[in-house]
């Protein structure tokens, strides 16, 4: 069973006390790992059912929400939380798995056409979607409380700040 904001890995219970999502940026964050879990079961069912068109538009669109959404912890959160010495380490950790993410949905790309195409690019989307679960849960549940507990008020207005000038710039 995939992590949810319920559940860890392994189905396991989780609490959501730490309040992060009372701070705006943290829930905008976490709103989005919301929406990729649920497009990740979209992308999920219509695998199950062999309906490959289906899962390769649930999977495009996953992506939409997923590189702007990379953007903003690399860009506004990530570099804040990465000058704290007890963070840095596990930011870098995370700045990887998200280029791992990215590295897999470039192979998956490098498949289009070949043959026995859509049996790999259903077990490559898996593995990626499986990595995703992982990456979000340690984001959900060890990153965004320890942001929450680190930054201050002018952190939060910095990152609220970068995020109003992204959505404002050109695509």
């Amino acid at each position: 069973m995939p992590p949810t904001p319920e559940t860890g890995p392994g189905g396991r219970a989780m609490c959501d006390h730490c309040g992060c999502r009372d701070l705006t940026p943290v829930r905008r964050l976490m709103d989005e790992h919301d929406r990729l879990r649920e497009l990740s079961d979209v992308v999920r069912r219509a695998l199950a059912a062999d309906d490959l068109p289906r899962a390769q538009t649930g999977f495009r669109m996953l992506l939409e929400v997923l590189g702007p959404h990379v953007a903003k912890e690399e860009k506004a959160l990530f570099p804040r939380l990465a000058e704290v010495a007890e963070l840095a380490d596990h930011v870098a950790v995370l700045e990887g798995e998200h280029a791992d993410l990215f590295d897999a949905v470039d192979r998956l790309d490098d498949l289009a056409g070949g043959s026995g195409f859509a049996e790999q690019w259903a077990d490559g989307v898996q593995r990626a979607l499986h990595e995703l679960d992982e990456h979000m849960f340690k984001e959900d549940f060890g990153l965004f409380p320890a942001a929450l507990a680190t930054l201050d008020g002018a952190d939060w207005d910095a990152i609220d700040a970068w995020e109003g000038a992204a959505r404002v710039m050109p695509t």
